[in-house]
């Protein structure tokens, strides 16, 4: 760790008197100049070149199962390891962005994943064009390839957008290119320090600013982001033009027929699936965010709220902070409460150091879960401010290396969940986490508090998400006529944003320029609709859990063990849950719609 980070942590984690806890990468490599990370990239590229020569022009053509099932298994050993070098170099960059050494061991890392990725490239692609006839065959002739079947289904669906093998090494070769862009966004977003008062805070604690009880104060957390996004507007507008057109020229030259194909492909879920989705939540609108806001606006006393009041606490939502042993504690029983296997192997995460949990100087803001490879651990980065909000990111983030862990027997190319399905454990994680509070509520004051912050979450995730969803799609479109500036960027966002959040708000030009630190539209294009998926996935399936909790456990932690070896539709199957149906998506949101219910029922006697 550099000295600027050891600084940076005494001066902003002054959360708990017993320092919180960070990660250790150790279980991946010791250090940067460790032998055996020197070891792996000497074996990695012979192995790499040895694997190319023995497999390549080779695949396609072999009718012989034990054949491929061998090449299935040595590529599966190289990505293990190369897997493991990348979530190694990530992780240390994640933390210590600002570290110019750490960026460039960081990206010489990245420039060795591309170039083992560049002799590889053949092999997804030959396994795209095995006849259809010949693999079905095979697999059914071979119990060992059989276990691959849905892997190898998911490559065959990528026949028609595969390029020649000359043009795919490019591809891989010049991809360092767009890793450079996404470093330069993460560097300039890492070095945002904004000036509130006579306080220069990090990003996320300004941003954490905007839930302060204080209206004056929530201003002056805004008004420091809107200048400091706004100073950087033309470098963001940059990347994100940079990057949406190189998307643009990937999709045509592999002809898929829309910017989000390629996604939905990568999330092996039909365009149908997430057109119905979209569909659901964007006329849900009025139902839901504009009525919650609507509501919300009232309880605060504004006749229009501004963007700093979206997520203000209400005057009787409690003020206590949550001190992290009892954040912990919280999650751990919700867990347990569901079931014992889930909270033993949530415990996992905190008697080891597999969490880094607080705010400092030069580290990623938000929250994420990283798998790294099957055969070590995930590990978990938070900004933990002792809020109930960041023992719901918590419980989410907790739920995700779960399911991670549960998956891993599958090996490294199996245990893979795609995105759609990635996050079904995390928002069920959440879900067991605000119930549990629910139940522990003493107060009608404290249950209407817990149920509309939980409701300023969930719309947070379902309904804003797939407002993204439609910026994305419209900045995309956009971008095809000719290069955007900020202000063409922030009119589309202005646009969504005010469809979506409604008729409660009045916004101002100060708000343009918020689009621009939203990482998911830079690193993931449209990835922003998994988490509209996920969490009304779950929402149904926690309902399932609640009418009828006998066997479900059971029935609950298989799909979660299955990782990405099966296809979505059969894992669902158990539960009698089919998202190809007309109006699937309703049941989730009617749930959301329930709890708006409830807060208007319960609003006269908190009035009183």
């Amino acid at each position: 760790m550099s000295s600027t980070n050891l600084d940076s942590e005494k001066s902003l984690n002054k959360i708990d008197k017993v320092p919180l806890p960070r990660w250790d990468l150790g279980d991946l490599y010791e250090a940067r100049d460790s032998k055996k990370l020197s070891e792996d990239i000497r074996l990695l590229d012979k192995v790499c070149e040895e694997f190319e020569n023995k497999y390549q022009s080779k695949i396609e053509t072999n009718k012989d199962a034990e054949f491929l099932y061998q090449s299935l298994q040595e590529y599966e050993s190289i990505e293990l390891r190369k897997n493991r070098i990348i979530s190694y170099a990530y992780l240390l960059h994640q933390t210590n962005l600002n570290d110019p050494v750490i960026s460039k061991f960081f990206g010489d890392s990245v420039a060795r994943y591309k170039s083992w990725e560049a002799k590889l490239v053949f092999f997804e692609n030959q396994l795209s064009q095995i006849p259809e006839a010949t693999l079905k065959v095979m697999l059914e002739n071979s119990t060992d390839l059989e276990r691959y079947g849905h892997y190898l289904a998911s490559c065959q669906k990528f026949k028609p957008h595969v390029l020649s093998l000359e043009l795919e090494k490019y591809s891989k070769d010049s991809s360092i290119l767009k890793s450079s862009w996404l470093r330069l966004f993460d560097t300039t977003i890492s070095s945002i320090k904004c000036q509130v008062g006579n306080k220069a805070l990090t990003l996320e604690q300004t941003l954490a600013m905007l839930q302060s009880g204080k209206r004056k104060k929530r201003k002056r957390a805004f008004n420091a982001l809107s200048n400091e996004f706004e100073e950087r507007s033309t470098i963001f507008a940059l990347i994100t033009n940079t990057l949406v057109k190189g998307k643009e020229v990937d999709d045509s030259w592999r002809k898929f027929p829309s910017p989000q194909s390629s996604r939905h492909l990568h999330n092996e879920i039909e365009d149908k699936v997430v057109e119905a989705l979209q569909e659901s939540v964007v006329n849900s609108y009025p139902d839901i965010s504009h009525r919650f806001y609507q509501l919300k606006s009232q309880l605060l006393g504004l006749k229009k709220m501004q963007y700093w009041d979206r997520v203000a606490p209400l005057p009787m939502a409690p003020q206590n902070k949550v001190p992290w042993d009892k954040a912990v504690e919280t999650v751990e029983n919700a867990y347990s409460a569901f079931s014992p296997q889930f909270a033993s192997l949530a415990r996992q995460f905190f008697d080891n150091p597999w969490i880094d949990v607080p705010v400092m100087e030069g580290k990623s803001g938000g929250g994420f879960c990283h798998p790294t490879v099957a055969d070590a651990h995930p590990y978990i980065l938070l900004n933990y401010q002792e809020r109930t909000r960041d023992v719901m990111v918590l419980a989410h983030e907790l739920g995700h290396g779960v399911h991670q862990v549960l998956a891993r027997d599958k090996g490294e190319i199996l245990s893979r969940t795609s995105l759609t399905l990635a996050e079904t454990a995390s928002v069920f994680g959440e879900m067991l986490t605000f119930e549990s509070l629910l139940e522990k509520a003493t107060s009608p004051r404290e249950r209407f508090a817990l149920i509309a912050e939980k409701l300023d979450d969930m719309i947070n995730t379902v309904i804003r998400q797939m407002s993204f969803y439609e910026f994305e799609t419209r900045l995309h479109y956009q971008r095809r006529e000719g290069e955007l500036t900020p202000g063409d960027i922030g009119k589309i966002w202005l646009e969504t944003q005010t469809e979506c959040l409604g008729p409660a708000f009045r916004f101002n030009e100060d708000y343009n320029s918020f689009w621009s630190y939203i990482p998911h539209f830079i690193h993931v294009p449209f990835y922003v609709y998994a988490y509209s998926f996920g969490q009304l996935l779950s929402l149904t399936l926690f309902g399932i859990y609640k009418e009828q909790s006998e066997g479900f456990e059971q029935k609950y932690l298989a799909l979660l063990k299955a990782g990405g070896s099966r296809p979505y539709h059969e894992v669902l199957e158990p539960f009698g849950i089919d998202i190809t149906k007309p109006g699937f998506w309703n049941i989730g949101l009617k749930v959301i719609k329930n709890y708006i219910d409830q807060l208007e029922e319960m609003y006269p006697e908190i009035l009183d």
